[in-house]
């Protein structure tokens, strides 16, 4: 997964820099929100459902009763959500979504990929918690693919600006459902067994994670809506903010690597077991994180520097960024713990008091310090979360903190052979 994601970053990474060199900052921070918009809206309307999905799925429901689920779930959100925003657009054109104001109609039909977006959420789930990922991970790299490909045709060779940019989005999330459904069909004829997934009980566990869920991600794009709200000219301030963010996340590849296959697991596993996983999983997780850290720094000097120097301004925000995303990578191994272990409930109340801390600082830090305030404010409410989620998994797991995430030498040489081990497969991954 982990090779995947490194994959899928340096050609989406490509994509961001061809997308920043031919849309400008004004333009891309209106690309940016329009095309985030039914990524916010499946994660902030699916009540928690992908979660509870994953977590029936690693304990062994059957795939094809999972799979009618997801499509009855998709149908009802959708339709529910889209007559929503629908309606309430001119009202959120007016405050959080003021960068799209004056492209309210890709707005509009860039809402035709949330029903597509909730399944692939949904599809992704069964097939991570079924540890059946290894065709998932090939349409992962295939979309990757495809968006840079629309990326240069349309806006760098038709020059349809944001609007080709936005058609590109829709066509590569209609490939990817077709991708991720057929796959999802076909693993339930090979994986028919377990017992059947009852909706309401898949409801009930969803509303539960449903605060945190919803928290996790207001936690992590507040500021991009706060920007808007407060700044004067926030469609550059937002294509500022997302460049530095998009640099920052590359670290956050390994913890989401991990904990997308940790989640599950722990659910299917006994206390013990997962006990003795956890420590392990956080420090080798921390080791990783903190390194991609150190080297990204000056990677990313020279490449804004040398490639997208209108765009230097980021920099200021991308050094805060940094130690941010390595908190909230901590937080994301302790969370998939603690949920695995059922404890739902305790992840809820985490990453609300986070979300309250982030807000409130959005509010006094931005205003004051634009871009760099909403850095700021990640730093502090994103170290909160972490140690909150560090704490409660301490006290499952009847562990010390501290030895959950610091390295030792037995994490260092694991990483160095993990890393002789991979390099030995890539080239049977390329022949197959």
């Amino acid at each position: 997964i982990f090779a995947t994601r490194v994959v899928q970053f340096g050609l989406a990474f490509a994509t961001s820099i061809l997308i920043s060199r031919l849309l400008g900052p004004d333009d891309k921070g209106t690309f940016v929100v329009v095309s985030t918009l039914p990524g916010m809206l499946s994660v902030i309307g699916v009540f928690g459902l992908p979660n509870a999905i994953n977590y029936f799925a690693g304990r062994g429901n059957s795939v094809p009763s999972l799979t009618r689920a997801a499509f009855g779930f998709t149908a009802v959100l959708s339709i529910l959500l889209i007559s929503i925003v629908w309606l309430s657009l001119p009202v959120l054109e007016s405050s959080v979504l003021s960068a799209v104001a004056k492209h309210d109609t890709l707005a509009r039909v860039i809402l035709v990929t949330l029903p597509m977006s909730i399944l692939v959420t949904f599809g992704a789930s069964i097939l991570y918690g079924r540890q059946d990922v290894r065709v998932y991970n090939y349409i992962q790299i295939g979309q990757a693919v495809a968006s840079l490909l629309c990326a240069i045709v349309l806006v760098g060779v038709l020059r349809l600006g944001v609007a080709g940019a936005v058609a590109g989005s829709i066509l590569v999330s209609t490939l990817t459902m077709v991708a991720v459904m057929e796959t999802v069909r076909r693993l339930g004829r090979r994986d028919a067994a377990g017992a059947k997934a009852r909706p309401r009980a898949l409801v009930s566990y969803g509303l539960r994670l449903y605060p945190s869920t919803v928290s996790g991600f207001g936690n992590a794009r507040a500021d991009t809506y706060i920007l808007q709200a407060l700044i004067v000219n926030s469609t550059r301030a937002v294509g500022l903010y997302a460049t530095a963010v998009v640099m920052a996340e590359l670290v956050f590849y390994v913890p989401d690597s991990i904990s997308s296959l940790f989640l599950p697991r722990v659910a299917g596993s006994t206390t013990e077991d997962a006990n003795r996983m956890l420590g392990r999983v956080a420090r080798l997780s921390t080791l990783i994180t903190l390194g991609l850290a150190l080297a990204l720094v000056p990677v990313a000097f020279l490449g804004i520097h040398l490639v997208l120097p209108q765009y230097v301004d980021c920099l200021p925000a991308f050094f805060v960024l940094l130690p941010a995303v390595l908190s909230l990578s901590l937080a994301k191994i302790m969370t998939s713990y603690v949920v695995g272990r059922g404890r739902a409930g305790l992840v809820s109340v985490a990453n609300v008091v986070a979300l309250v801390l982030n807000v409130m600082l959005n509010l006094i830090l931005i205003p004051r310090f634009g871009i760099v305030g909403a850095s700021l404010s990640s730093l502090v409410s994103y170290t909160a979360h972490a140690t909150m989620t560090l704490l409660i998994a301490s006290r499952l797991s009847r562990q010390g903190p501290l030895s959950l995430f610091i390295p030792g030498r037995a994490e260092v040489v694991l990483l160095v052979t993990g890393f002789v081990r991979l390099g030995r497969r890539l080239p049977l991954l390329r022949s197959t």
